[in-house]
């Protein structure tokens, strides 16, 4: 297996040092890695540069004169790793350390399956649970519903339909046919949109024995609503999917027509967003109004504060 690894990072030097060096450590390594920096201002430069790896032949770092999202840097990842003559292409964020022997693991799946051109691993917390937001199976494919896979089938490898950029590979003459992932996207659903592009034209794989360990905060099924800038990119986003890739072109129309009174009578009858009302009813209108418009790209509206 030949195969380049893009990494998007952003102000998150040490777990990407740690990040690049588990695929530096990996039992079958990558030709190439790839590091888009998303104009980090916390030194990471300097701080890869003290750590040697910038001097490593393995990796190219690509520092972006502006932060264009997660979705814009799979976008240049990708682009860039195209250069290379490898068959596949894995992408993760900086915060993805993957166990010694993915890729191995990976290779073993691959070439036991040769008809199948996308795979994934198992995603673990920190403390050792799987996090099981990440693997998903579709269950409508107007509106893109989707439901995780339990953790019973991670005893064994099993199929899904949508993974997030976190340790899937996929093929190079697959990426060449569907295209690189959505750059407009800026954060959230563009891993969505992706993987539908390829469902279109592949299985999906994931490997149970390929293990990573995701260095983020998720505690399951939340309780209570709580405010998050990148939620707008989320609805945004995956309206515009359904526009575009939803298959009932008749229920996708429904679809949207109802998506505004149903969103009002879900935020105003449910004690979930009891003090955030207002806020969620103008996020939801803000991102149905600019999907539907093709306001695509970073709003400076919703930025981190």
């Amino acid at each position: 297996m030949k195969f380049a690894s893009v990494i998007v990072t952003y102000n998150r030097k040490r777990l990407l040092g740690l990040a690049i060096n588990a695929l530096l450590n990996q039992t079958q390594k990558p030709s190439k890695i790839i590091v888009v920096d998303n104009n980090s201002t916390d030194g990471t430069e300097d701080f890869l540069s003290q750590l040697g790896l910038l001097n490593n032949d393995l990796v190219r770092y690509v520092k972006l004169p502006e932060n264009i999202g997660g979705s814009g840097g799979f976008n240049v990842g990708v682009k860039v790793a195209l250069e290379y003559n490898v068959d596949w292409i894995s992408l993760s964020d900086d915060d993805a350390i993957f166990s010694t022997d993915y890729f191995k693991c990976i290779d073993i799946a691959a070439t036991r399956q040769p008809e199948v051109k996308a795979f994934s691993g198992t995603i673990k917390l920190p403390d050792g649970r799987i996090q099981l937001d990440q693997r998903n199976k579709v269950v409508n494919w107007n509106h893109f519903k989707a439901i995780p896979i339990p953790k019973s089938e991670y005893d064994h490898d099993f199929n899904i339909d949508v993974f997030t950029f976190c340790g899937c590979v996929i093929n190079t003459e697959l990426i060449r046919k569907i295209g690189l992932p959505q750059r407009d996207y800026f954060i959230w659903y563009d891993d969505i949109e992706y993987s539908l592009r390829i469902r279109r034209l592949s299985e999906i794989v994931n490997v149970s024995s390929a293990t990573l360990i995701h260095h983020t905060n998720w505690g399951g099924t939340a309780s209570s609503y709580k405010p998050d800038w990148r939620e707008y990119y989320g609805i945004r986003n995956r309206i515009v999917t359904i526009k575009n890739l939803g298959e009932n072109k008749l229920d996708v129309a429904l679809w949207i027509a109802l998506f505004l009174p149903l969103t009002l009578f879900r935020v105003l009858s449910k004690s979930f967003y009891k003090g955030y009302r207002k806020h969620v009813l103008y996020v939801n209108f803000t991102a149905f109004q600019d999907a539907m418009n093709g306001t695509m790209g970073k709003s400076l509206k919703f930025v981190p504060r």
